[in-house]
């Protein structure tokens, strides 16, 4: 089994659901347009799924592949990343808790920047030119 799967846009839209309620973690990015949420321990998710598909007449539990079903039931957890700008929404579940993790932080870094990347992208928006600095002092003779 493959280390990570994407799942079925359907299913996506349920996890996402899940995820916007009780994530384990979740970040955005600074325009507020792009949204990722962690949910750890995949039977725990698998069990959730199951209960809000029972819930929810939108999917049916056998129109979900048997690939997205193996993969949930073999993660460690899933991230789910929603963009509104686009309007996508998406969802990777990850077999090996290793990769799962780094995933969750580069997900983190790509819409978290660091505070330097803040304050450069923040300088290079200022409208203003270059500072010329102090007026050096007029000779009046």
């Amino acid at each position: 089994m493959p280390a990570s799967h994407e799942l079925a846009p359907s299913l996506a839209d349920l996890l996402c659901t899940m995820a916007e309620e009780d994530a384990d973690a979740e970040t955005i990015d600074l325009e507020d347009t792009v949204w990722a949420g962690l949910l750890r321990d995949g039977a725990d998710v698998v069990q959730r799924l199951r209960e809000q598909i029972e819930a929810n007449d939108t999917v049916e539990r056998d129109e979900i592949d048997a690939e997205d079903w193996a993969a949930l039931d073999h993660a460690f957890g899933v991230i789910v990343r929603r963009d509104s700008r686009h309007r996508t929404v998406s969802a990777r579940a990850f077999a090996d808790e290793e990769e799962l993790l780094a995933e969750w932080e580069a997900t983190k870094a790509e819409l978290t920047p660091t505070a330097e990347a803040v304050e450069a992208s923040e300088m290079s928006d200022s409208t203003e030119g270059p500072s010329s600095g102090p007026m050096p002092p007029r000779d009046d003779r």
